[in-house]
Order: C-alpha cells, then structure tokens, then sequence
C-alpha cells in the first residue's frame, strides 16, 4: 500500500464559504482517513466578491482538521484533475508519515524584500527548521499597477516629462506596497540564506494586477512572502522548461543603477526603438489590459546558466521602458511564446509517471493555449498522478546545485514517487 497520499480539491460554488467546505471536502476524500500533513489552497479572485476570500478560508476550517499546516493565494487559473478552470477554488492535502512541516512569513515584501525575507527565514530557524528541510514551495505577493496622481492607472505615459516625473515617484509607491512585484530580488535574498531546491509562485488576480491576497492558516493577507518547508524522506524531483523561442533579434540596452529602467535600446531612445523592433502602434497599447497582453507575448531575454531569463516590459514612462524585473545583461534577445511551443515543452516535461506532481506555469499559457489548454492536461493525465499545476504571474526556482531563478513563460514541476 502507497504511504504517500495526496487528495486535490475543487470547487466552482460561487459562494465563498459553500467553496471552501467543498475544496476541502473533495481534497481530504483522497486521504482514506488520515490527517493532512500541509494544505495548499488557492482560488481565482471572483471570490472577493462573492463572501470574500475570510469566508473562504472559514469554510475550509470547518472542514480541515484542527492545526493542519495552510498557505494558498490568489491565482489567474489552475488545472488539476478535474479540469482546467478561471474561476474557482482548488486545494492539495498531502499526508507522509515522516513528513514535518514549518512555515515563515515576511511582510511588506514590496516595500523591503530584504527585511521582509529576514522575518520569514527568522522564523523557518526559531522553529529548528532549516538544516531539516528537504524543499520549500514558495508563495509572494504580485505585482499592482500604481494609480498616478493626476494620471490614473496607467501603463502608457505619452510625455516625457512626465515620464520623468512618474521615474521618481516608483520608490514612492514601493512603500505603499504597490508597483512591481521584487520577487526577483526576494529569491535572491532566500538562496542566499538556504541550500535546498525551491518551486515559487507569484499570486495574482485574473492578469488585470489590481489586487492579489495569500492565505496563511486562517488569515487572509496581502503584500506578503509565505515559505513552506517541507521535512521529508521523499526525495522529490524537479523539472523546469521554457516555451519561450528566439526570434533572431539582439539588442544592446543602457539603464538607469536600478537596472529596470531603459533609457536606450541600440543607442536609441528606448520607447521609440522598442516600439519599431516590437512593429506596435503606439495607440494600440494605451489601454492597460491589452499592453500586457502584447507585452507578455514577446519579452526580451537572456540566458544564464541554461535558462532563459525573461523580461518584462511594466511601464512605457515617456522615452524610457520601465522592467518588471532587475535586467542581468546589456545584450538582449527578443523572444516569442507559441501555444505549439508550449504543448511540445510540456510533452518533455510530463514525461514519467509520478504519485504527485506540483506545478507553476505562467497566466500567459491561458490566453496563449485558448481550448488547447486541454492538450496539456491530456499530458497530465497520462502520468497518472494526482496533480496541481497554477497559473501565476512569475515562477520562481532554486535547483538541486542551488542556483537560484526567477523566471517567466516557464514551466515548473515538482513530482514525487513513493520510496
């Protein structure tokens, strides 16, 4: 009889609450009686309007036994063994005999993701919990679009004044907690205080980057890092892949000592070469929801260490391109994602049989794969494993050797196989 048992949940009720009884209902069936080492939940955003996402996690206690180690936020989708779904609520119990677990949590990640890692990893070492741990699975905060002062919510600012004016007042917001996500710098600051693999997700809403919580226990929060370590003799094996392809187009870039902000692509102004290399309308891109749409389907990128580090396009600020994420080189690749290359790396990927497998994957894939994203979980099924894979907006990644990665467009799997 196979002593690892896992059990994922679903639920589609609308209601917060009816939602959280059933995904933990559903979850818990597949463990044949017995107590849930950890359990991971995650939900769409819909339900901040249908009971909010306190109900949520309420409706899952009623259910989940008292003490029962809990972390979860805010994804654009996920698929698992019923289905893929935007809307919803999904969960994973997993039950080892030898298995420990410990959590830490860091706050205002966005505004000190130096401190706010501190606070996390002080805690994982209160608890004795480091030289233990086997793999972590890793949960921050996403990114939020700013509203400028007399500007709005805006991700196109035509002028370059005040571009320039904006430039200066991203510190500012960091410290409201809004603005980029710094995933990437809070990575950075985990592997070097860690030596064990990691497999991270950025929470997000449903792409729109307006709000994205994190569940830990029975609190609902925001702005947070949630790291789980996992105790265990299950050696779990790790698999990471990028759909992204090269399209022949290299660059040389300047930026500002923050290394996000472009000020010039190919010794040009960079808004204006970026749009002629990317062939955009400038008007077409004004409005926020399709300029991340186009944005994310073509990032500029660099590889290290055999992945492709992309990079996101956040802000057009005037005559300079704003970045997501810290850039690492001054010579770039422009990269494109296709649904036939993500349904080819993931073939790859989902290549052995496994009793549990643990996905992030970025939202992109859900507009990208349209009704094809059903290939994927043909692929997933044939492992015949029970499986969660999420949708979020950054992948994070420490391999076996350590190294650390903070990607997109990628694909991470984390699979375990009874011993």
């Amino acid at each position: 009889m196979s002593e690892l048992k896992a059990g994922v949940g679903l639920s589609r009720k609308w209601d917060a609450r009816e939602a959280g009884r059933e995904v933990a209902e559903t979850a818990l069936e597949k463990l044949e009686g017995e107590k849930p080492k950890f359990f991971l939940l995650f939900s769409t955003i819909h339900y901040e309007k249908y009971g909010g996402f306190q109900e949520l996690l309420n409706g899952v206690w009623e259910v989940l036994p008292e003490g029962t180690p809990l972390i979860g936020g805010t994804v654009a989708g996920f698929m698992n063994n019923y289905g893929c779904f935007a809307r919803g609520a999904t969960g994973l119990a997993v039950h080892y005999p030898d298995m420990r677990v410990s959590i830490g949590v860091g706050h205002n990640t966005k505004r000190n993701p130096k401190k706010a890692v501190e606070e996390c990893i002080d805690m994982l070492r209160a608890k004795d919990s480091l030289n233990k741990t086997e793999f972590y699975i890793e949960i921050v905060s996403g990114p939020v679009i700013p509203s400028f002062p007399g500007v709005g919510r805006q991700t196109v600012i035509k002028s370059k004044t005040m571009g320039r004016v904006m430039e200066k007042a991203l510190p500012t917001l960091w410290k409201s907690n809004m603005g980029t996500d710094r995933a990437d710098e809070i990575l950075e600051h985990i592997s070097a205080q860690i030596d064990k693999p990691l497999i991270g997700l950025v929470s997000i809403d449903n792409g729109k980057l307006l709000k994205n919580y994190q569940f830990l226990d029975r609190e609902v929060l925001e702005n947070t890092l949630l790291l789980m370590g996992v105790s265990t003799q299950l050696k779990p094996s790790f698999f990471s892949t990028s759909a992204l392809v090269p399209r022949g187009i290299k660059v040389k870039i300047s930026t500002k000592k923050d290394r996000r902000t472009v000020v010039r692509i190919n010794d040009k102004e960079a808004t204006p070469e970026l749009y002629r290399l990317l062939g955009w309308d400038e008007k077409s891109v004004r409005e926020v929801e399709k300029f991340y749409t186009q944005a994310f389907y073509y990032p500029f990128g660099s590889l290290r260490e055999g992945k492709i580090h992309a990079y996101m396009i956040g802000l057009i600020l005037g005559s300079h391109v704003y970045f997501a994420n810290k850039i690492e080189s001054n010579e770039l690749e422009l990269y494109s994602l296709t649904a036939d290359q993500i349904l080819l790396e993931t073939q790859k990927i989902f290549s052995r049989e496994a009793k549990l497998i643990y996905g992030v994957m970025c939202e992109t894939y859900i507009e990208t794969l349209g009704s094809r994203i059903y290939e994927i979980k043909n692929i997933a099924d044939k492992t015949h494993s029970d499986y969660l894979i999420l949708f979020g907006g950054g992948e994070s990644l420490i391999l076996e050797d350590g190294t650390p990665h903070h990607l997109y467009e990628s694909i991470n799997l984390i699979s375990f196989q009874d011993i």
